[in-house]
Formats: structure tokens, C-alpha cells, sequence
């Protein structure tokens, strides 16, 4: 099915967002309010580094949830590390940092931020808690951040939601979801991934496997998969290019509205790979002996490829807004390649 100008631009938006799945652990109302914050005081501190003061208060948690147990974290603003331990425990290490006026302020200001833990049966789930209106001490701007560093065994699923910060997973086996709204998601040694999106910043999924969909997002940033395998991969952004690098995988779906759609690898006997850009170029460079059905258009754009197709049907394109196809076979043509842009080229060669 092939979507017009603004149901491709929609669909790539609502697929990037992680907002329903945030909206689980806080409420829209205080993602909007904590997203005009984290701007405020990003330029507070670039405007005034060099005279606020800062505390620092550190704390570590021992959390007893199994070698398959969950941890749940949420953070509104501040980075989130997990890395894969040797025990069987999971530990936390929790850094909140203030900026005030003074030391006494910067003091008063970490008494304002609480991180909770609740801990039951397998399970556990570490948030950070803003002040409401009430409790702000009439102040119109927290500047707080939690960073949260976590180690885990390799077997434990991991729940990420944060509003500004980086989220980045290293070696852990479980079931990995990570969604934050400004700043990277970054995933490594991973063996199940159900979800990676940001809004604004770069998805890096790098050396995992999953027996299942890989759903990856971004609005505004890179989407980057290398040596990925799963049962279907969907990647997209709405600004930024979609990178894909030797995938193991029998259905892809790559997006990009505004950047181009790069796919470096071999393709799987009977896959399906569907690649959509708006403004942007598509190229496909591929290793391996697979033949392949080939449907490409472009509405503003050359067509090549370095394979001998057996052309079914062809147009080159000519005066302005005329549209560029072509389609064939190659080999015993047993993958699916649907190949789409609007405005840019599209490229197949060999590796």
C-alpha cells in the first residue's frame, strides 16, 4: 500500500513518538510542563554556568529481584546507564545534581527532587519526583538533575521512560524497552528489543538479536541498526537519515521523511523489504547471491542499479514531475524489494 505526501509524513511521526508508552509512567500534563522546564534550565545553565553552585548528593540501591526479575526506571531529566553485572543483584546508583544561587540554594533545591523506589516480587520500579505547583517553594524553575547507573544481571528486563536524557543498555539479555522524549537511545549486546524511540536525538542499536519486532523511532535524529537480528525490523525518522548495517532479517521497514534510507548487507530468501523516503535518497548496497522482485519509483529522481533485471516495466522520467519507475527481476527473484522516494535517487549496487 502506498501512503500519499501526508500519510507518510503522519504515520512516520506517530510511530516515532514515545508518548503513549511515557504517558504509562507520567501523565501528559507534567511531559509538557517538564518539557518547557528542561529547556528553561538548559539555558539558565549555559547562560549562567560559571556562577551557579553546585550540590551533588549520591546514594546507591541493592535490589533483590532474580536473575530474570524487571526494572522499571523513569527520570524526567538526567541520563540513564545500565550495564550488565557480575552478581545476582541489581544496583542502582543514584546522582542528583542541583545548581543554585548559592550552596544554601543548591541544597534546598535537591531536598526538592525525591527519587522513589518500590520494590515487590521480582519487580521494581525507580522514578524521580518533581515538585508540583505546591510544593515548588515558589519557585518557577527546578534545576535538578538524576542520573541513574545501573547494574544488572544479564537475564533482567529493562523498562526505560525518560523526558530529557540519554538512555543507553549494554549486554543484557532481557527484554529491553527504552523511550525517552530529548536525548539518544543507545543499545548494545542486546538479545530482545521491543522498543527503541526518542523525539529529538539518535537511535543506535548496535550487535543484538531479537526473536521478535524491532519497533525503532526518531523525529528528529539518526535511526542507526548494525549487525541487528530479528524477525522484523521497523526503523524511522521524520528528520535524519535511516542507517542499516549487515541486518539478519526477513521483513524491514525504513522510513524517512526528511534524510536518506541506507541499507548495506544481504537479503534473506522470501524477505520483504519495503524502503520509503520523502526528500531524501535511497540506496541499497548489497552483498550475497539472493535474487529479488523489484518494484522502485521515484517522482523526482534517477534509477540504478548495477544488476541485469529482467525489466517487466520501466519509464525514465523526463519533463519536471514526471515519475521514474522500474520494475523487474533479479535471479530467482525470491526476496521483495518495494523501493519509494519523491524527491531523490535511488541506488542498488554490489558490494
Amino acid at each position: 500500500m502506498r501512503l500519499g505526501r501526508f500519510g507518510i509524513l503522519t504515520a512516520l511521526v506517530v510511530a516515532a513518538l514515545p508518548g503513549a508508552a511515557a504517558a504509562q509512567v507520567y501523565p501528559e500534563r507534567i511531559i509538557a510542563r517538564e518539557k518547557v522546564r528542561a529547556v528553561v534550565a538548559a539555558y539558565q545553565q549555559r547562560r549562567d554556568s560559571n556562577s551557579r553552585e553546585e550540590q551533588i548528593d549520591r546514594s546507591t540501591r541493592t535490589l533483590k529481584l532474580g536473575a530474570n526479575g524487571t526494572i522499571a526506571l523513569a527520570n524526567i531529566a538526567g541520563d540513564i546507564l545500565v550495564t550488565r553485572g557480575g552478581g545476582p543483584d541489581v544496583t542502582v546508583e543514584i546522582v542528583k545534581t542541583a545548581r543554585g544561587r548559592d550552596v544554601n540554594d543548591a541544597r534546598e533545591l535537591l531536598q526538592l527532587v525525591q527519587v522513589e523506589v518500590t520494590e515487590r516480587a521480582g519487580r521494581a520500579d525507580v522514578r524521580a519526583r518533581y515538585p508540583n505547583n505546591e510544593g515548588r517553594n515558589n519557585r518557577r524553575n527546578i534545576n535538578v538533575s538524576v542520573a541513574y547507573t545501573v547494574t544488572a544481571p544479564a537475564g533482567t528486563r529493562i523498562v526505560i521512560e525518560s523526558i530529557s536524557g540519554t538512555a543507553k543498555v549494554t549486554d543484557i539479555k532481557g527484554d529491553v524497552s527504552a523511550n525517552t522524549i530529548s536525548g539518544d537511545v543507545r543499545i548494545s549486546g542486546a538479545a530482545r528489543i521491543s522498543a527503541a524511540k526518542t523525539i529529538s536525538g539518535m537511535v543506535e542499536i548496535v550487535d543484538a538479536q531479537t526473536d521478535g519486532v524491532l519497533e525503532s523511532g526518531s523525529v528528529s535524529g539518526d535511526v542507526v541498526l548494525r549487525r541487528v537480528t530479528a524477525r522484523r525490523i521497523e526503523a524511522s525518522t521524520v528528520s535524519g537519515n535511516v542507517k542499516l548495517d549487515e541486518l539478519q532479517c526477513e521483513r524491514v521497514d525504513a522510513s524517512s521523511t526528511s534524510g536518506n534510507v541506507w541499507f548495506t548487507g544481504p537479503l534473506a530468501r522470501g524477505g520483504r523489504y519495503e524502503f520509503n523516503a520523502f526528500s531524501g535518497e535511497v540506496r541499497l548496497t548489497l552483498s550475497g547471491n539472493t535474487g529479488f522482485e523489484l518494484d522502485a519509483n521515484s517522482f523526482s529522481g534517477n534509477i540504478q542499479t548495477d544488476f541485469q533485471i529482467t525489466t517487466r516495466s520501466a519509464s525514465t522520467g523526463g519533463r519536471r514531475g514526471r515519475r521514474t519507475e522500474l520494475s523487474g527481476t533479479y535471479g530467482d527473484g525470491s526476496a521483495i524489494l518495494d523501493l519509494t522516494t519523491f524527491s531523490g535517487s535511488i541506488v542498488i549496487t554490489k558490494r
